[in-house]
Order: C-alpha cells, then structure tokens, then sequence
C-alpha cells in the first residue's frame, strides 16, 4: 500500500509593521532646509536641530581634511573635467559645501599630484566632501524624524 506523503502546514507569522512618520509639507520643507544648510555649512544642519556634539565633529573633522588636502598640494577638481573621474571628483569636492571655495583659496600654488602627499590631499578633499554630504543626509533624516 502506498502512502500519500503531505506537506507539513505552514504558519504565517505576521511581522510588525513600521510607519514611516506623518510629514506635512511645512516639515518637508524644514528638512530640505536643514539639510541643505548642512551641506553649504558642515555641521550646520546638526547645530540647528541642536545635536552640538555631532555638528562640531562634522564641522572640525571636514575641515580638517579640506585644510591638510589642500596644504597637501591636492588636486581641487573644476566643472570642466576632462572625463568622468575629473567629474566624480568635482561633485566629491563640491560635497564640501562651502569649504569648497576655501579650498582654492589656501592652495594657490596649484596641485602636485607627482608627489605621495599631493595625491593623499586629493584623497582628503574627496573625503571631506562625501563625509559632509553623508552628514548632511543624517541631518535632513533626523530632520524628518528618522532614526539613522
């Protein structure tokens, strides 16, 4: 005699549902600002939601890779590249908000990428500009009510 073999039944275990936070326009639009502000000025968008530890440590530690990159000797990309990486590199240092302008004005001998630390300062001018705009995001969430 053959037995028929059965799938064990499957329970369906229901997962808690998380809500995003109800935003209206008016609130939308504080956080685009504070945001932004975080941007052009780092920490700026953490000082006004009043979270002064991290709006100091945005704002000293994007300032300091702005001024060892640039007194490096490194290369502060333009809007004309010449291809996609001279691109990349213009929006990585354009992340630096305001410091950007900074940057070019303590270098003024111009880049020296022939050497090790001219190409580190290239490095620490794109990390300060990613850095800034990954804290002006947190800034803009937390903005929003989002933990991050």
């Amino acid at each position: 005699m053959a037995e028929e073999i059965t799938a064990p039944e499957t329970t369906q275990v229901e997962l808690p549902q998380t809500e995003a936070p109800e935003t209206n326009g008016k609130s939308e639009i504080i956080a685009l600002a504070i945001g932004v502000a975080g941007w052009i000025l780092p920490g700026l968008g953490h000082a006004l939601q009043k979270m002064w530890g991290r709006a100091l440590a945005c704002f000293l530690t994007v300032g300091a890779l702005v001024v060892f990159g640039a007194g490096m000797r490194g290369n502060i990309f333009t809007s004309n590249g010449n291809d996609a990486f001279d691109s990349l590199g213009y929006i990585a240092d354009l992340g630096t908000g305001s410091f950007y302008f900074i940057a070019k004005n303590i270098e003024t001998g111009g880049a020296d990428v022939s050497h090790a630390g001219g190409d580190y300062g290239t490095r620490f001018l794109a990390t300060a500009g990613v850095l800034n705009l990954l804290a002006a995001l947190h800034a803009y969430e937390a903005a929003r009510g989002r933990k991050a």
